[in-house]
């Protein structure tokens, strides 16, 4: 059974902290470096200070920026600049956005989830992770011990019960509001009534959750919780034992699932030539012309055209300075959805005929925005882009239903949701 909770939130006290919108800022996994300075300079109270903080000469363990951010969260919580809600609390959270020209509406519910192992059925993830990020987020929630940034969790309300309280909620005013650059425009509203916070536990309690985004986090959250429980007696209601969620339905209008895009480096001249060699002997090629960033769009318009019983993916530089899309000539005899996938024929064949799974590792790159991709070959940074499809939502459902894991990052939610708008104390009972 999922047990979804209220929490005393933590937020930003406005009148001390000024304006919302130069305080929060996207999940740490996304933010570069350029944009962190950004940030860091919009505002002296801004939650990157406390998601991801600068290192400094003479940083040692335990004095670093996770110290520093555990530092300044009870600075500004002692002088006000973040104020904990005076009773325990779901949000229900509205953002506005646009993409390739369309307007759309994501809505959600801030909540606390209890971390149940994924054996369980409750929480199923739907990739496989890496260990660098959990090791960073770790370290982060031994010295700070709160979540500033929601995991994105998917579920359905075939009943309704759930959008009915987040509908009369939206009814009155908000209790915050903020348009940050870079970040969808949105508004929260609190809900604290009893009775409406238990419609939602009941309504959930027998549905099962998919990790959208943060499946890192996630798993950090499971390995802290199981390190408190080493060393002291965790009732059944301390906050460890639950993870900061936004959780939004399958069906909201406003989910927007992306393809995430792959590049080939560092491979040796022998590895390139061999792989080249596969693409152009294993693919349909139609050429797309010369790689033009700015025809990005365009490439990915004509790459979802492509029949989806079709492996396709779009190529920059299989052919040196050239952008194609590449049809798979050998039809899919796969056995299900995970297999007939885009991201398993490609990692599981396409990669693997040239790259032993350790050397994939060291060779292959993750990017999200496929201008990028295309920026990154025509520019030497990279060898060979490919530029991918997005998983369709239906396929997804039922990977992820099934207990299966498609490849690391083979999805995309847009956009990432806000970090620091409802932050989750550890140290609390909920």
């Amino acid at each position: 059974m999922a047990d979804v909770r209220s929490f005393r939130g933590i937020r930003y006290n406005i009148p001390a902290a000024g304006d919302l919108s130069m305080l929060l800022c996207p999940p740490f996994d996304v933010i570069s470096e350029a944009e962190r300075e950004r940030l860091y300079a919009g505002s002296p109270y801004n939650v990157i200070r406390l998601e991801w903080g600068r290192d400094e000469p003479g940083d040692t363990p335990g004095d670093d920026w996770y110290s520093r951010a555990a530092t300044l969260q009870a600075e500004w919580l002692a002088n006000g600049v973040l104020e904990r809600d005076d009773a325990p609390s779901i949000y229900v959270i509205e953002e506005t956005f646009s993409f390739a020209g369309s307007d759309y509406v994501r809505r959600g519910l801030i909540s606390a989830v209890r971390l149940e192992e994924f054996d369980r059925g409750v929480v199923l993830p739907h990739e496989y992770t890496r260990p660098g990020p959990k090791i960073d987020r770790l370290e982060l929630m031994r010295a700070a011990k709160a979540n500033y940034s929601p995991l994105m969790v998917l579920y359905r309300d075939p009943g309704g019960a759930v959008s009915g309280v987040m509908s009369k909620a939206m009814s009155s005013d908000p209790v915050a509001s903020a348009s940050p650059a870079g970040l969808p425009s949105m508004r929260l509203w609190r809900v604290s009534d009893p009775a409406a916070i238990a419609i939602v536990t009941i309504a959930l309690a027998d549905t099962q959750l998919y990790l959208a985004d943060g499946h890192h986090r996630y798993e950090t959250a499971i390995t802290f919780r199981d390190e408190v429980r080493s060393t002291r007696e965790v009732r059944q209601n301390d906050a460890v034992n639950f993870r900061l969620m936004t959780l939004i339905s399958v069906e909201d209008p406003g989910l927007l699932l992306l393809g995430y895009h792959r590049q080939l480096h560092s491979a040796s001249d022998d590895e390139l030539a061999r792989f080249r060699a596969y693409v152009r002997r294993e693919f349909d090629l139609e050429d797309r012309g010369k790689i033009d960033p700015s025809s990005a769009a365009d490439l990915e318009q004509a790459l979802n055209a492509v029949p989806q019983d079709r492996v396709a993916f779009g190529f920059a530089g299989v052919e040196p300075g050239r952008l194609h899309i590449g049809v798979m000539r050998a039809p899919t005899e796969a056995s299900d959805e995970l297999q007939e996938s885009d991201y398993t024929r490609l990692h599981d064949e396409v990669v693997r005929s040239t790259f032993a799974e350790p050397r994939e590792e060291t060779v292959i790159a993750f990017e999200h925005n496929a201008a990028a991709v295309l920026r990154a070959v025509a520019g030497g940074a990279a060898q060979v882009g490919f530029v991918m499809r997005a998983v369709p939502i239906e396929p997804f459902e039922t990977i992820v239903k099934r207990g299966q894991r498609l490849p690391s990052k083979s999805t995309y939610f847009h956009p990432k949701l806000h970090t620091g708008a409802v932050i989750q104390d550890l140290t609390a009972e909920m």
